[in-house]
This record gives C-alpha cells, sequence and structure tokens, in this order.
C-alpha cells in the first residue's frame, strides 16, 4: 500500500484540528452549563430559607450603630434555618458596595467593616420577593449570593455560600470531560484519517485513471491523425509515382535509405544534436514528397527514353519549383508544421550540388538544407539502381563508385562517407523492394556496362538522370558536356 501523499496528510492534520477545536469548544459549553446549572441550584437554595432573614433586616433599627445585627434573636433563629447554615455568609453592603456590618463569622473572617465588595449582577431571580442573583468575589475566589435591598438604610443584605461551586456530579462530569474528550478525538482521528486515506486514495486512483485515459485517448487521436496524415501523402505521393510505372517501390525506398542514411549520421557529433530520432521520422514521411511537383510535368518529357534537349531539361527542373510552392502553400493554410518545412526543403532543394552547380537555386555546401543533402544521396542511388524507360540498372558497386566520385562535387562529403560505411545496408533495401541493381557488375560488352565501361550518351543520360550539372564529368578519358 502506498503512503499518502503531503496533500493527504495535510487534510488530515487541519481535519484533526477542526475536530479537537470542536471538542475544546464542547469542554467549555459543558463546563459553562454546568457551572451554571451549579449557580442556578446554589441560588434556589440560597433563597429557600433567606426570606426570614430578609425581613428582619428591613425592619431593623439601625440607629445605634454599636448594636449588632447578628446579636438579634429573630435573626439567629432565621440563619439556623438557612440550609448549610455554617457554610453561608451575611453582610450588609450599602449601595456605594461597601462593607457596612460583617453578620455571620465567616463573613467576618472575609470582609472588614469599609471593605469594597467585587459584586456582578446575574439577573433578577425573582421579582416578587425582591432579590438578585449575582456572584461575589471573595479572597478565595468568586462565590454564588443573593442580595435583598434594605431601603431603610439605603443598603443589601448579601448571602453567599463560602463553598465553591463544585458539587461531586460536577466534579466527576468535568474531571471526566479531558479523558473522554482526548479518547473521542483519538479514536475520531484514527476513523477519519482511515476514511481520508481511503476516499482520497480512491479519488487519486480514479483521477489518475482518468488522466491516463485521457492521455491514452489523446495519443491514440494523434497516432490515428499522424497515421491518416501519412496515408493521405502517401497516397498523394503514390499519385505522382504513377505517371512512372517502371519506378515499382520507389517511394519505399527513399524512404528507407534517407533514414537509414540519417540514423548512420547520429554517429558524427557534428550532427547528433540535430538528427534526432524526431528529424528521422519526418525526413521518413517527408522524403515520399520530393518529386511530387512532377505531377506536372508533360509525359514526352518525363517519359522520354532518350536524352533531354535544353527546354525539356528546364521543364523537368521545374518540378522542384512546382513542388516547393505547392507545400509553401499548404504550410500557409495550415500554419507553420516541422513536417511541412521539411518536406517542402527537400522537394525544392534535392537537385542542389555541393559545388553549387545545382538547381534551382544554385545551393552550395552548408546552405542546402540537411534534409535536402540526405535525400539527394538516396534519390541517386535509387536512380542508378533502378531500371527506367531511359536506362536498365546498374550493379550496386557502380552505383557505390558513382557516388564515391561525387564526394565534395555533388554530394557533402562527410555524408558519402557515412553511405560508404553503411552501402550493404543500401544494397539489402534495394534487393528487398526490388529496385532490379544487381550484385555485381556482369561480364559483357564494355560499351553496355555503366561508369567507365559507358558510352559517351549512356554518361549523358545519367546524369539527366541524377540531376545533372553545369559543367562535365570525366570518365575514362572521356569528357561528355551536360547542361
Amino acid at each position: 500500500m502506498r503512503l499518502p501523499s503531503k496533500p493527504v496528510w495535510l487534510l488530515i492534520g487541519v481535519h484533526s484540528l477542526c475536530l479537537s477545536l470542536g471538542y475544546w469548544f464542547m469542554y467549555q459549553l459543558v463546563v459553562s452549563f454546568t457551572d451554571h446549572q451549579a449557580a442556578q441550584e446554589a441560588w434556589t437554595e440560597l433563597a429557600a430559607g433567606s426570606g426570614p432573614l430578609a425581613e428582619c433586616a428591613r425592619t431593623w433599627d439601625f440607629s445605634n450603630t454599636e448594636t449588632d445585627l447578628s446579636t438579634s434573636t429573630p435573626f439567629r433563629d432565621a440563619v439556623r434555618r438557612l440550609p448549610r447554615a455554617s457554610q453561608v455568609g451575611l453582610m450588609l453592603v450599602n449601595s456605594q458596595g461597601r462593607v457596612m456590618q460583617p453578620l455571620s463569622e465567616l463573613a467576618s473572617n472575609d470582609w472588614r467593616r469599609g471593605d469594597v465588595v467585587g459584586w456582578q449582577t446575574e439577573h433578577n431571580r425573582d421579582r416578587v420577593q425582591g432579590y438578585q442573583c449575582g456572584r461575589l468575589t471573595i479572597p478565595a475566589g468568586n462565590r454564588v449570593a443573593v442580595s435583598y435591598p434594605v431601603e431603610s438604610q439605603n443598603a443589601y443584605l448579601v448571602i453567599y455560600d463560602s463553598q465553591p461551586l463544585a458539587p461531586g456530579w460536577r466534579k466527576g462530569l468535568l474531571g471526566s470531560l479531558p479523558l473522554a474528550a482526548g479518547i473521542a478525538v483519538l479514536w475520531t482521528w484514527i476513523l477519519t484519517s482511515v476514511a481520508t486515506y481511503l476516499l482520497t486514495t480512491r479519488l487519486s486512483t480514479e483521477a489518475s485513471d482518468r488522466k491516463a485515459q485521457s492521455e491514452f485517448d489523446a495519443l491514440r487521436s494523434a497516432q490515428d491523425l499522424l497515421r491518416t496524415r501519412d496515408a493521405v501523402i502517401f497516397g498523394l505521393a503514390k499519385l505522382a509515382e504513377s505517371r512512372d510505372p517502371e519506378t515499382g517501390h520507389h517511394l519505399e525506398r527513399i524512404s528507407l535509405y534517407s533514414t537509414r542514411l540519417a540514423t548512420a549520421m547520429r554517429s558524427l557529433p557534428k550532427f547528433h544534436r540535430q538528427v534526432t530520432p524526431g528529424f528521422i521520422r519526418l525526413l521518413g514521411i517527408s522524403s515520399v514528397l520530393h518529386d511530387i511537383g512532377k505531377v506536372g510535368l508533360e509525359d514526352t518529357v518525363l517519359l522520354k527514353p532518350g536524352r533531354l534537349n535544353a527546354e525539356e531539361r528546364k521543364k523537368m527542373q521545374e518540378h522542384t519549383l512546382v513542388a516547393g510552392a505547392c507545400l509553401k502553400e499548404i504550410e500557409q493554410r495550415l500554419g507553420e508544421s516541422n513536417f511541412l518545412q521539411t518536406a517542402r526543403e527537400i522537394a525544392l532543394h534535392h537537385h542542389e550540388r555541393w559545388d553549387g552547380n545545382g538547381y534551382p537555386s544554385g545551393l552550395s555546401g552548408d546552405n542546402i538544407p540537411l534534409a535536402a543533402r540526405i535525400v539527394t544521396i538516396a534519390d541517386v542511388y535509387d536512380a542508378l539502381s533502378s531500371k527506367r524507360v531511359y536506362k536498365d540498372a546498374f550493379p550496386h558497386e557502380e552505383c557505390v563508385r558513382l557516388i564515391r566520385e561525387g564526394s565534395g562535387t555533388q554530394f557533402d562529403p562527410e555524408l558519402v562517407e557515412v553511405f560508404l560505411s553503411i552501402e550493404a545496408d543500401f544494397a539489402g533495401i534495394a534487393r528487398k523492394f526490388g529496385s532490379g541493381a544487381p550484385d555485381r557488375v556482369p561480364a559483357g560488352p564494355a560499351s553496355t556496362l555503366p561508369g567507365r565501361f559507358m558510352s559517351p550518351k549512356q554518361e549523358t543520360i545519367l546524369l539527366d538522370v541524377v540531376g545533372g550539372s553545369k559543367g562535365s564529368l570525366e570518365t575514362s578519358g572521356r569528357s561528355s558536356s551536360v547542361a
């Protein structure tokens, strides 16, 4: 069972504090209630037998100040009839709250003539009898008391209980309350903590499940959208490829060549930060759109079996501009997208050359986007190793030789080095997806073989296939001028 998190402990602590405050408040209410009940009992008891005393005080002649009311026989008889007479204090207090005369031994011990009495009236207990209930402050503490007015002397007869308000039942009740409250707090804390933990754990689990399900649904929706996007893209690319039925699985091979080359590039420190797994995934799907601009080419140009003239070559080269403009318009409508940006860079610049003699922009070196430089090698290898309407498939060894010789002129030399380290993987992809490239150079007349075995016309056709240049290609002492 995993432990509760910090918010759960905080919730339990706050709940426990509230419970403790509630029990403390309850204790104070019980103390106040029992104190009030005890005071009511004491007031009732004092008032029950104090009527005769009040009557004696009202009729007593106070003109002789040497005479003590407590020596009056009627007064003493009335005192004896008081409940718990030995615990009752009696005194006469003037309207200014000063003691005029202690009337009992207890009062004599507590007060002297002229002392100021601390009196707090609680309420008028009985207006008919005219006494007031209150509390009297003596050195030993607060005591319940009743007072009767003595109008003739402008004074009051005060009768108070010298014992504190602590009957046995009240002592027992108040004594047991802290223990009972502590046990109740502990028990309630345990129950509420367990209940809070179970409830919050369940809610947390449900929330986590809902979040996980939501994330799963979002991920599945995103994956569905990506699959749909990739399917539509591949379908569009296939539509463009259908113009040339002899290319076979050209798009699949380009995607695999590009991603394999990019994956091998990650071992180079120069490319490790840029060639991320995300970059490789984008490259794999974006590369299939590299020739989408060919949908705008005429069949007489696209499917011509011989060498293209200058006008036809110009039209052929325009397919990069058509693709770039199309993808840029899509990007403007949909907003910025890494995928569309990568696809546009590839489609627009995969016929650029490292030496700057490519098209359409004549970019050179690192100015050519990395994705386009990668697809350039993949596209040229596939063009060389595949059978087309204007040529047969070249053997793998000859394809590798031509790409090696193009290092530093047509291709990025660092990418060529990476290609040469994995060229066997390219041959395997070509075999699996049927590009038609033989593994070795077959025996036969030299005039029919590529590279140094090609005729000048074949060399010119090859350069038309792989992008052409504004220079010349030196092959076995022959020079074939290429526009």
